[in-house]
């Protein structure tokens, strides 16, 4: 009896070894995709990212192609479609700068430390982008109300094409902002999907 009452013991503590064998293999099999997942997403931000960097190029390319054009066939002085062309290759060149390092990013054979320091930079440059780029902006937008005033000396020409201009300006400001805040979303989307996975 005793003997019987040891071998089912012996039985029952092998189902619990096996039981505790496959819940294990289950919890990694799990982990294993969670990984997947979160590294997917990541891959996808950065991409994400990448492509915003790249629009934000085309854009500012066709600014210094058109603009001065446009500004030389309406009156502008030189001196002012060469500042134009000068402030417009600083936020080209300033935007290439914070999207370098995420640019030749493989998600695969990175170490997703160095991933979440390359976003949080980007991140952190593109909070501090505006003290840079606003305070240009007024000293443009000052130096084109003076030229405006001198191009169209008649008030109601000047204030209708002031109003045009900043109903252009609004627009292109809206969408500008649309994009620098997705930016900044999808950078804390990664950063926040690299904290699960190092936990």
């Amino acid at each position: 009896m005793n003997t019987e009452y040891n071998i089912n013991d012996h039985e029952e503590l092998q189902q619990m070894r096996e039981q505790i064998a496959a819940l294990r293999s289950k919890l990694e099999s799990q982990q294993i995709i969670s990984e997947k997942l979160i590294l997917s997403a990541v891959k996808d931000g950065v991409k994400k990212i990448n492509r915003m960097g790249v629009i934000y190029l085309i854009c500012a390319i066709f600014a210094m192609l058109y603009t001065p054009c446009a500004f030389s066939m309406m009156g502008f002085s030189v001196g002012f479609v060469i500042g134009t062309i000068i402030f417009l290759l600083l936020c080209a060149g300033g935007t290439m700068y914070i999207h370098y390092g995420l640019r030749n990013t493989d998600i695969s054979r990175e170490n997703m430390v160095d991933v979440g320091k390359r976003v949080a930079r980007l991140r952190r440059l593109y909070g501090l982008w505006h003290f840079v780029t606003v305070p240009q902006l007024f000293v443009w937008l000052y130096f084109s109300y003076l030229e405006i005033c001198d191009i169209f000396p008649d008030p109601v020409v000047r204030h209708t094409f002031i109003v045009a201009a900043a109903v252009g300006g609004v627009i292109g400001a809206f969408f500008g902002l649309k994009m620098h805040f997705k930016v900044v979303r999808m950078a804390d989307y990664i950063l926040a999907h690299i904290k699960d996975l190092q936990e």
